[in-house]
């Protein structure tokens, strides 16, 4: 048996911004939930359109149903290795953030050799561009054997096989997974920070052992920014970090941070062994 999921790559909503210019009103889209029916927002026009018209507009494996790019999920999980998982029967997803060789619970390393899925080690992040980019995250993917994920690929990750809006859940958890109002100086609930403070740092991977879901994945919300492969000359980051100013919006698997954020990082897939 296998199930049909969307991949549409909603981002979270900023809302509609209408820009006057004399008299003439032109709707901007900040995420796909600013645009109507199955309409998809365009980040390098500001423009909603159609995802795909035919299967030829869709990424290798994927039809166009109803304009929106679509994945058949077989039941049978492909052969991943041993710090990677299956996801959906077609592609394989490193369990934890990539960290560096030499990373441990208390240091993030300095080798950049390759990248390694491990727990209870810091992330492999960074707050530059210069140092955390495509070319960076895909050499150190491709040194494990391994490549950067694709859009689509990290949000159905994300979204998990109930297709929740976070791993864990539709409604924001603030201590779930590490985001900023996590490790408040008062009793947490959402956006505690905002009263009291918190003292918000990076964490070990695999530290929150409830921010998971049934691919069996880790910290795809929170902790930090994970990099993802594109085509149309943007860095994409998704799912937040421990720092973000709003963790409810920023961590959501449809948000898409075309920016530079600080504590970027990343995670790593593979095509694996069909079943």
């Amino acid at each position: 048996m296998a199930s049909i999921v969307s991949l549409r790559g909603a981002l979270a909503c900023l809302g509609a911004v209408c820009l006057l210019s004399g008299c003439v009103v032109r709707e901007v889209c900040y995420s796909d939930l600013d645009c109507e029916g199955n309409r998809v927002c365009d980040l390098t026009t500001g423009s909603c359109g159609w995802q795909c018209e035919t299967d030829a507009h869709c990424a290798d494996g994927l039809t166009c149903d109803d304009h929106l790019c679509v994945l058949q999920c077989l039941d049978v999980p492909r052969t991943c290795p041993d710090d990677m998982v299956s996801v959906c029967g077609t592609f394989c997803i490193d369990v934890w953030e990539a960290s560096r060789p030499d990373a441990t619970a208390d240091n993030p390393g300095t080798d950049t050799s390759m990248a390694t899925s491990r727990p209870d080690v810091l992330p492999w992040a960074t707050g530059s561009p210069d140092t955390m980019n495509q070319q960076v995250a895909g050499a150190a993917c491709a040194a494990a054997g391994k490549r950067l994920c694709a859009t689509w690929e990290w949000r159905l990750t994300c979204r998990g096989p109930d297709d929740l809006d976070y791993c864990y859940g539709d409604a924001y958890d603030p201590v779930t997974c590490n985001g900023i109002d996590t490790f408040c100086d008062c009793e947490p609930y959402p956006h505690c920070n905002d009263d009291c403070g918190s003292d918000r740092h990076v964490t070990p991977t695999g530290s929150f052992a409830d921010c998971t879901n049934g691919w069996g994945i880790y910290d795809i919300n929170g902790n930090v920014w994970e990099l993802v492969a594109s085509d149309d000359g943007l860095d994409h980051y998704r799912g937040g970090a421990y720092n973000c100013a709003d963790s409810e919006r920023l961590h959501a698997c449809d948000y898409d941070a075309a920016w530079n954020p600080s504590a970027k990082g990343f995670r790593c897939c593979a095509d694996g062994e069909a079943p």
